[in-house]
């Protein structure tokens, strides 16, 4: 056997396997909503706590936090988090909380600053002073179904120590937020619905729902101030703990908007980093979910069945389009008329960011340039399970 000959077997076998998973994750994407129902089998409503951390004043915002406010849920109270209380984000804030007077709530300034990422020392405060033992965080861009609380809580049974959401993007404006949305609801979002639809549960922080009891015995913000990560951290610690992690029925909304480019890389580029320091096999793995190395295999792979090489690379990327999109049009996601190109940048910005990843740890978040591999201090207080 020539190495040509094998390097075309060893693309074949690499093809095989990458459509499987393909076919397999946009079959997950649309079961998993039903098989994940019938794993929410509480029926109480334990008081909760919502928290809503906020720095910068983004597009509809007034629109995805109010929605926090306005969930059918028997008691619940709010409580917003901020590192400066003069922020415009914060007066809007205060605002949309006057707007509903019988929701108790209140603002709370976080002064701390141990962890490795900021969002986590923003956390800190609401975490620790929060009235109830449930508590219930949300991203500022995510937008909430007034069950959205009720439901999410039917999945945090007695086994269950984290629940999260799949997100996916919606009010897409211009080319860029379709570029991301096609990432997020693509790859991304078919791996967690597959992994959901198997029983596995991870760390997606767009909203995450979890008892403070379980997090302090799980280490506190001693488990999760390392790491920019702080989702999947945390989904690891309730993991040490006996504590299982697990996705949500309800997928979340994620509010785009209008993006720009540079905003859409250095997000994913974040992400992208995270799993190389959380996950490692996980992110040397990624490219399979991709479609540019699958086209560049069934060429390699084309003389072993007695296509040509360009014959075969057309028919795999038609394929895999054909297929994401006929999933977009099942779950009801957003479309452009420029698909076709949204997914060749897709593809291109996808792959530029796995090859940066390697190679880089400094991160963007929320503007702020943030070092993912710098050391975290120690919490300010002892974290032992009340």
């Amino acid at each position: 056997m020539t190495a040509l000959t094998l390097l075309a077997w060893v693309a074949g076998v690499y093809w095989i396997i990458a459509v499987v998973l393909l076919v397999l994750s946009v079959a997950a994407t649309i079961a998993q909503p039903y098989l994940a129902a019938r794993r929410a089998t509480r029926r109480d409503q334990p008081p909760a706590s919502v928290i809503l951390p906020v720095k910068l004043l983004e597009d509809q915002f007034d629109r995805t936090q109010e929605s926090a406010l306005t969930q059918h849920y028997r008691d619940f109270d709010v409580t917003v988090s901020s590192t400066d209380l003069d922020a415009p984000a914060v007066q809007r804030m205060r605002a949309i909380l006057a707007r509903h007077p019988t929701v108790p709530s209140r603002i709370l300034l976080s002064t701390a600053k141990f962890a490795v990422s900021p969002k986590v020392d923003n956390l800190y405060a609401p975490f620790m002073d929060a009235t109830h033992d449930v508590i219930f965080m949300k991203d500022a861009n995510v937008l909430l179904e007034p069950d959205a609380l009720a439901q999410h809580i039917r999945q945090l049974t007695d086994e269950v120590g984290l629940v999260c959401a799949i997100p996916y993007c919606a009010r897409l404006e211009n080319f860029c937020a379709h570029v991301e949305a096609a990432i997020i609801n693509g790859p991304h979002a078919r791996m967690l619905f597959l992994a959901s639809a198997l029983g596995q549960g991870h760390g997606v922080g767009k909203i995450m729902l979890f008892r403070r009891s379980d997090f302090l015995r799980a280490g506190g913000f001693d488990a999760i101030s390392h790491t920019v990560g702080e989702d999947n951290a945390l989904a690891k610690a309730m993991r040490r703990v006996g504590k299982r992690p697990v996705f949500s029925h309800r997928p979340v909304r994620q509010e785009l908007g209008a993006r720009a480019f540079q905003d859409v890389y250095h997000r994913q580029l974040r992400w992208s980093v995270i799993r190389r320091n959380d996950e490692l096999i996980s992110f040397i793995a990624e490219p399979i979910c991709q479609a540019v190395p699958a086209v560049i295999a069934s060429a390699l792979a084309a003389p072993l069945v007695g296509l040509a090489p360009i014959v075969a690379a057309s028919a795999t990327l038609l394929l895999w389009f054909a297929l994401e999109t006929l999933l977009s049009m099942a779950k009801g996601w957003q479309l452009s008329w420029a698909a076709p190109a949204v997914f060749v940048v897709r593809e291109a910005t996808m792959l530029a960011v796995w090859l940066n990843a390697w190679v880089t740890d400094r991160v963007v978040w929320a503007r702020n340039s943030v070092n993912a591999r710098a050391g975290a201090k120690p919490s300010p207080v002892p974290h032992e399970e009340g």
